[in-house]
């Protein structure tokens, strides 16, 4: 099982790397700098190209609809993302460099406690990459039957950009959670071998000293992610958001005319794909706060009313700084991604479904006006 592991860690970093998603290496490593350099500018090059075909598409045709709008907006909007990403990456060097040391410290601190294992999550990443190649099979079959999109396959690379962001995000977080249940358990075997009626030893002292500067160090991981993160995952939540109303806004308008079953395929696993991502991370956001919740939980039950005032003050602070530290991830302090607001997002896909509605009875009622004004027989009638 660590073999799988460790391969499926490095795969995904050899992928990362490829896609531009990590940071540039250092100019002393002067081959690997100009290769990674060179993997931006394609990437930046093939972007901007999706982003005039889209604005291209918009001048070109007259008589736009509401769906072709939505499409073409989409369209745009999902390449600059990628080239926001690919931004982000190359500046929040230092925010990652730091990331990556907060994490190692707080493996070795957990090694000290006894509590350090393994992190399981390749099975996870790699069933999510499994539903992401499903999806976009069955968008290919529907595709190649009733010609749904036109540039499915030259957006392809941009959309397995974006997917393997979500699997970076979701990786991080894991190995995150995983840092911060260990902090549990080491706090739920200190509180079960706690007397409360007896003096405080100095081994308890120095072992909860280390729990208190491990969670100092999970704190700043969440931190940084955020920081690191940001302005991406901000991009990212908007943009599904986004997809999920126009998806939902064609499967209606699809049921409403021809009702063919291709469109239902294609648009149905487009958000089954983001779906799973989106709750996925979200699912993990929340396991964080629940963590958090749970380690300040435990630190009341290690307070002594015999111990010297130096070892309670200690559990006291610690208590405090679970209060007003907790392990959140927010999308740069503008939302915490978690299941409530994954609730809140589901609430506004309807609300401007609706709104998208109200205008395609819209864009129908001027249609029929147009051809009425255009046909005297039609007026006759």
């Amino acid at each position: 099982m660590k073999s799988v592991e460790c391969l499926t860690a490095r795969s995904l970093l050899g992928i990362y790397w490829l896609m531009g998603l990590v940071p540039l290496p250092p100019c002393s490593q002067l081959f690997r700098f100009l290769f990674a350099l060179f993997i931006r500018c394609l990437w930046s090059a093939y972007l901007l190209v999706i982003v005039s075909t889209g604005f291209s598409f918009l001048w070109r045709t007259a008589g736009l609809s509401i769906g072709y709008i939505s499409g073409t907006a989409l369209f745009i909007g999902y390449s600059l993302l990628g080239l926001l990403l690919q931004l982000e990456s190359a500046l929040k060097h230092r925010s990652h460099a730091r990331l990556m040391d907060l994490r190692f410290q707080s493996q070795l601190q957990m090694q000290r406690l006894g509590m350090s294992r393994g992190c399981k999550r390749a099975l996870r990443l790699l069933l999510l990459i499994g539903i992401q190649l499903a999806c976009d099979l069955a968008k290919f079959w529907a595709n190649s039957r009733g010609s749904v999109s036109p540039v499915l396959s030259s957006t392809m690379p941009q959309m397995w950009l974006l997917r393997f962001r979500y699997v970076q995000l979701i990786e991080q977080v894991i190995e995150m959670n995983q840092r911060a249940l260990q902090l549990r358990h080491s706090l739920l075997s200190l509180a079960d071998g706690n007397d409360i009626w007896q003096p405080f030893g100095l081994d308890e002292s120095r072992q909860l000293q280390t729990l208190r500067l491990t969670y100092d160090r999970i704190f700043e991981s969440y931190e940084t992610f955020s920081d690191c993160y940001g302005w991406g995952m901000l991009g990212l939540q908007v943009m599904c958001g986004f997809e999920f109303v126009s998806n939902a806004y064609w499967i209606i308008t699809e049921a409403y005319r021809d009702q063919q079953l291709y469109l239902y395929v294609f648009n149905g696993a487009t958000c089954l794909a983001m779906g799973t991502l989106i709750t996925s991370l979200f699912w993990y956001g929340d396991a964080s706060t629940e963590n958090s919740r749970q380690i300040g939980c435990l630190i009341s039950k290690l307070v002594k009313p015999l111990g010297c005032k130096r070892y309670n003050d200690l559990v006291c602070e610690f208590l405090l700084q679970t209060l007003h530290q907790r392990f959140v991830l927010t999308a740069k302090d503008f939302f915490s991604l978690n299941l409530h607001l994954l609730s809140s997002m589901c609430a506004a896909v309807v609300t401007y479904l609706v709104i998208l509605i109200q205008f395609m009875f819209a864009e129908k009622g001027s249609q029929v006006a147009l051809k009425t004004e255009k046909s005297p027989e039609l007026q006759l009638e």
